[in-house]
């Protein structure tokens, strides 16, 4: 038996084809989602843009289009800015992260008690302070061979991105383990792009269609 579970960054339009896939897969997913980098009522254009794709426009979500899309999934706070832990005071990084949670809170009418940090900047005094804030897991851009061994769960790994190579080596080491395979990334990287969108799709379908598999929550891996 293997564990997976899954989460995306950012709160982008490729999200709506991504969760087309999420659903044929009967896949479960946490969205990791920062309020005041979208527009209320305006999907615009995102600030991480690709030269390797130049036709591709990558563009953020409207705020009230959120309720609508990601209905059924689980929504964890990536702070109310993005804010980057090494570039402003520890109390400052938690507010963003608490302000992000408020808000999520009051439009999903859920519990959010993950936190995903922006930019991957982890820090030891950060990861404290998002603990007593009552956060319950923080996840980095690290990565291990065995998630259920993490100590901290304020400073969670997960045993891949979606796209890299030792994908379904990590699968297959967590099948055997009875553990948990736990992996994220952002949708907008496979921009408009068939092949990319078929390639992870070929890996969904592998996870999902293994008799062995049963999809989690993020917060499952955490929550005893």
């Amino acid at each position: 038996m293997v564990r997976v579970a899954c989460c995306w960054d950012d709160g982008l339009e490729t999200d709506i084809r991504l969760i087309e896939l999420l659903k044929k897969y009967h896949a479960k997913a946490t969205f990791n989602l920062n309020p005041g980098l979208a527009y209320p009522s305006y999907r615009k254009k995102a600030g991480w843009q690709f030269p390797e794709a130049p036709s591709f426009v990558n563009r953020d979500l409207a705020v009230n289009e959120w309720t609508d899309v990601y209905r059924g999934f689980k929504i964890a706070s990536h702070g109310y800015f993005h804010a980057d832990a090494y570039r402003v005071s520890t109390e400052e990084y938690v507010y963003d992260a608490v302000e992000g949670r408020k808000f999520l809170e009051d439009l999903f009418q859920t519990e959010v008690p993950g936190f995903v940090y922006g930019g991957g900047a982890a820090t030891p005094e950060a990861a404290d302070a998002l603990r007593n804030a009552g956060f319950l897991y923080g996840r980095t851009t690290q990565t291990t061979w065995r998630v259920e061994d993490c100590r901290n769960p304020l400073l969670l790994a997960s045993s891949a991105h979606f796209r890299h190579d030792d994908f379904m080596d990590k699968f297959e080491a967590a099948k055997r383990e009875n553990g948990v395979f736990y992996f994220w990334g952002h949708s907008c990287e496979m921009f408009d792009r068939q092949d990319r969108w078929d390639a992870f799709e070929q890996r969904l379908a592998a996870v999902s269609g293994d008799p062995e598999t049963e999809w989690i929550d993020v917060i499952d891996i955490v929550r005893k």
